[in-house]
């Protein structure tokens, strides 16, 4: 266990989400499936649906292809623009930073798009991460407040891995089929500024580590790389490990409330808990596990899929924008990362 935690707090000035087009349920899903796969694929994809906990996700593909990019309104660097601007509409961003596991291009940075389709001409940074992007780019934000405290920074997370499937029997396998109903398109973003001194939207205690040496990656995105730029399925795919990740994947959230409890806090402080949002049936599991979590868990991932490196400022978002959340209300971010198995969060203050 290795973790780090940032010594400045930041003010969050605002937050924001998008999604592409409208709900795509399971119904919907899997006859896409079937219709070119056959029947026994959709049952095989509708039972790893329900043992997940996803009725429906956003998509930024078209189901009607077998294979399919993103389309043009849905694609990345347009989610990420809609969601920076719904963040703050007339912020003068300082810095931007993104992250994402699936870019728009791999070069240029989907973020390089996203200050185009922006008109933004300051600095950006981008992260190539997936589900702790998040607590990477906060962790270079908190950097750069504490060096430039009028400095205003604009963070995005974006997936669009929709189009990293194709719709024919000669793709599938187990993994594809687990990917295919888990996850979801989207961005989620968030703005944010020094810490004032008035004690609301406050984003403190923000950590970061990993525990992934000398273990091999529970989930990635084979193929397309330099060690590997060939594609044996004719395009890059996701690849889950999850007996791997069952393995260790509970010591990310462990490991992050450690990290949380050895800066005096414990689960019975917080009015809200956001875990990373690998599934809808995640309440249940966390509960299962921290009985004092009981009621306060917040879980978009049933309705939404996973989201990847947009989950856990989507769920902010939504949680900040519901009635739910109250001023004073103390909620506790625990992320995590499969991939080489990354965790991270913070505590924000409403």
């Amino acid at each position: 266990m290795s973790t780090r935690f940032s010594a400045t707090r930041l003010k969050l000035l605002g937050s924001g989400s998008a999604l592409p087009g409208r709900s795509v349920d399971n119904d919907e899903l899997l006859s896409a499936l079937r219709e070119r796969c056959g029947a026994k694929a959709a049952k095989v994809a509708a039972k790893f649906a329900h043992r997940l906990g996803i009725r429906s996700r956003h998509l930024s593909r078209d189901l009607e292809r077998a294979r399919s990019g993103t389309q043009s309104q849905h694609e990345a660097p347009t989610l990420c623009k809609q969601a920076l601007e719904a963040a703050m509409p007339d912020a003068q961003m300082t810095y931007l930073i993104g992250h994402t596991a699936t870019p728009h291009t791999l070069l240029p940075a989907n973020i390089s798009w996203v200050a185009e389709s922006m008109r933004y001409e300051g600095p950006y940074v981008e992260l190539r991460q997936a589900c702790t992007g998040f607590a990477a780019g906060l962790t270079i934000a908190a950097a750069m407040v504490a060096e430039d405290p009028l400095a205003k920074i604009g963070i995005v997370g974006s997936e669009t891995g929709s189009p990293y499937f194709d719709i024919d029997e000669s793709f599938l396998d187990t993994d594809q089929l687990v990917n295919y109903v888990q996850m979801g398109d989207g961005a989620g973003a968030v703005m944010l500024g020094a810490d004032d001194g008035a004690g609301g939207h406050v984003i403190s205690d923000i950590y970061y580590g990993h525990s992934g040496l000398d273990v091999q990656p529970g989930i990635g995105i084979e193929g397309g790389g330099s060690a590997d730029p060939a594609c044996d399925k004719g395009l890059p795919f996701f690849r889950h490990r999850a007996r791997d990740v069952r393995k260790h994947g509970e010591r990310l959230i462990t490991d992050g409330i450690a990290a949380i409890e050895s800066r005096g806090h414990s689960l019975d402080d917080f009015d809200w808990i956001v875990p990373h949002q690998a599934n809808g049936l995640i309440a249940e599991l966390f509960v299962q596990r921290f009985p004092a979590a009981m009621g306060k868990v917040f879980v978009i991932a049933d309705q939404l899929g996973n989201l990847g490196s947009a989950a856990i400022w989507v769920a902010l978002d939504r949680l900040r924008r519901s009635a739910m959340l109250e001023p004073g209300h103390r909620v506790l971010v625990l992320g995590a990362e499969a991939s080489k198995y990354i965790y991270g969060g913070f505590v924000y203050t409403h």
